[in-house]
């Protein structure tokens, strides 16, 4: 059983623009890919990189140890990331 418990208010907020985040990069890129073909390479090298620089913050917290919190309810500690399961998957 984890141990977890939200300490910031603001979880649920921060969790809610996170999302936003993510469903406003996708649709910008199809936007674009929609609009005009001939610049997926350009939308593609923004999505690469941004893609790559969450991966590195990601790859840092496996180096870092779990905090005595643990992982939340309906996550697994999976060498130092939070995942609702653990995958081999090294992105």
């Amino acid at each position: 059983m984890s141990t977890w418990s939200p300490q910031d208010d603001q979880t649920a907020l921060t969790l809610a623009a996170i999302r936003w985040y993510a469903v406003s990069i996708e649709k910008l890129a199809t936007d674009i890919y929609i609009t005009n073909k001939a610049l997926y390479p350009e939308a593609r090298a923004v999505l690469d990189q941004a893609f790559r620089d969450l991966g590195q913050i990601r790859k840092s917290l496996q180096s870092a140890q779990m905090t005595e919190q643990g992982c939340p309810p309906g996550y697994e500690d999976c060498g130092g990331v939070c995942l609702p399961s653990c995958d081999p998957m090294t992105y």
